[in-house]
């Protein structure tokens, strides 16, 4: 309730910011003359880029909760920031997890299984540590995949969203500048200046929420959602392997199987099988 409260209020902020300072052509130019270089003045609109700013995330805020935002703007962070997935290091292993079940009881990986620092994997090894049968670790692991995956979904859909907002805006802003424009008096004094102020204000908020769309959300909701599909292909390519395991399959032959999990783009380097420490 807080964060629809606050999205509707900084939409009011930033369409009176745009209808009513943004109409005035006096204020506007002391906008323009304290915050924008000279150069880019005439891309340049202060009003109209603070209501393409602020409008979108008052949508958003309107949209979702503050919670969902937070994790979202945290998605986002991790995703440009964070380690991109070694696809390999997991091949890997599973590849050594198999072929140290080769030799030994698989009880045995227990100690193993609980340093594995990435959770999905950590609790499919410990699965398998348990005795589970191939299909219950499928099973299990499978419905996991969904119910992370549909949380997972909704920093996409954030994102998304954001996606639509920004053009919407932009030609939200444009029809306040038409508006502005036909309402316009023509004053011998200014002549057709207040006429070109809101031509201005048209066309430059349309100029920005093509901008953002292009270079902003839609970029972010690309990156979170090729985060999120890889995420989905990693943790199938796991449990592949652990049923693989569960079956005593060969580790080269799991390593092959494996390796069609790979993303096309990426240089796959297999080092040499080393096993792994006794649990």
């Amino acid at each position: 309730m807080i964060s629809t409260l606050s999205g509707y209020l900084l939409f009011a902020i930033s369409f009176y910011v745009l209808a009513i300072i943004g109409g005035d052509h006096e204020q506007v130019e002391i906008l323009q003359h304290m915050f924008v270089p000279e150069i880019l003045r005439m891309y340049i609109h202060v009003p109209g880029f603070i209501f393409c700013v602020i409008g979108p995330f008052a949508s958003l805020l309107i949209s979702f909760n503050a919670k969902q935002i937070l994790k979202s703007l945290k998605t986002l962070y991790f995703v440009f920031f964070g380690s991109k997935i070694d696809f390999t290091v997991y091949i890997d292993a599973i590849r050594d997890i198999a072929q140290y079940t080769q030799t030994h009881d698989i009880e045995s990986l227990e100690e193993y299984a609980n340093q594995i620092k990435y959770p999905f994997m950590r609790d499919g090894v410990l699965l398998l540590v348990n005795g589970y049968s191939k299909e219950d670790i499928r099973d299990t692991l499978d419905s996991r995949i969904q119910n992370e995956n549909a949380r997972d979904q909704q920093d996409v859909d954030f994102f998304k969203e954001a996606e639509g907002f920004a053009p919407g805006y932009g030609m939200l802003g444009t029809t306040v500048g038409l508006i502005q424009m036909f309402s316009a008096e023509i004053n011998p004094a200014k002549g057709f200046q207040p006429i070109l102020n809101a031509m201005a204000v048209a066309f430059t908020t349309t100029l920005y929420g093509l901008l953002f769309l292009n270079f902003v959300y839609g970029p972010f909701h690309d990156r979170v959602r090729k985060r999120t599909d890889e995420e989905v292909m990693l943790k199938g390519m796991i449990v592949e392997g652990l049923t693989l395991i569960r079956d005593k399959k060969h580790p080269i032959f799991i390593q092959d199987k494996l390796i069609s999990y790979v993303p096309g783009s990426r240089m796959l380097s297999i080092p040499k099988m080393e096993q792994v420490p006794a649990g």
